[in-house]
């Protein structure tokens, strides 16, 4: 028979132990010739890797706009959450989000950093109070990035922040975030100055601890 795969689904004829090489019913030759047919049919559909074919599985899977890379739980009353190996070399810019599981044990600015780099960052993040009241946070040069708020309030916060170019060697780091905490919606942006390629990325609340929630790291496809 030849293959149906992938149209449907195989159904073989397995010999016993006591049929002849010759058998009517499923012939030795036969066998190999429909075992073959099925394996070809099943790497065509695979696809080998970097495949242009685009009804291979492996060309729909490099397709898709963000891959999952890692996630990294909080802990309990911790200064500091390090993702390590949250970048390489298969993507420009990465998607990373801290769901609303997270608390702090008082308000404080949210801040990020990448690798062992603890100088050189510059951005600004603004903010509004649900009350209508805005205020604005700079980083000037500062060890780190002010990207958000966190508070002591369980299921307030949450952050989506946008990480650009980071394990690519000769360009700076940049960053955009967005999301609420402390009675207040943010959104922010900056970069740091290094140009080294970095792999990790530091989130940290300023002079106060964290607990709850996880962090994850998606990749954006390069297309």
């Amino acid at each position: 028979m030849a293959t149906n795969f992938p149209s449907s689904l195989d159904s073989f004829t397995n010999p016993s132990g006591t049929d002849a090489m010759d058998s009517v019913t499923v012939p030795h030759a036969t066998q190999h010739t429909n075992l073959n047919d099925a394996v070809e049919a099943l790497q065509s559909k695979v696809g080998v890797d970097g495949s242009a074919v685009t009804s291979s599985l492996d060309y729909k899977v490099a397709q898709q706009g963000l891959t999952f890379i890692k996630s990294q739980t909080i802990g309990s009353g911790v200064s500091s959450v390090t993702v390590s190996d949250a970048f390489d070399s298969r993507f420009d810019n990465y998607c990373v989000t801290m769901n609303s599981a997270v608390s702090s044990s008082a308000g404080a600015s949210l801040r990020v950093k990448v690798g062992s780099v603890a100088t050189g960052y510059y951005g600004a993040m603004e903010d509004t109070q649900y009350t209508g009241t805005q205020s604005t946070s700079t980083s000037n040069n500062a060890s780190d990035l002010t990207v958000g708020l966190i508070s002591s309030v369980l299921g307030e916060n949450a952050m989506t922040l946008y990480v650009y170019n980071p394990n690519i060697t000769g360009q700076r780091t940049a960053f955009t975030s967005l999301g609420h905490g402390y009675n207040r919606a943010f959104r922010g942006g900056g970069q740091v100055t290094n140009t080294s390629a970095q792999t990790s990325l530091t989130i940290l609340p300023a002079f106060t601890t964290m607990s709850g929630g996880t962090i994850r790291v998606y990749g954006y496809n390069n297309g």
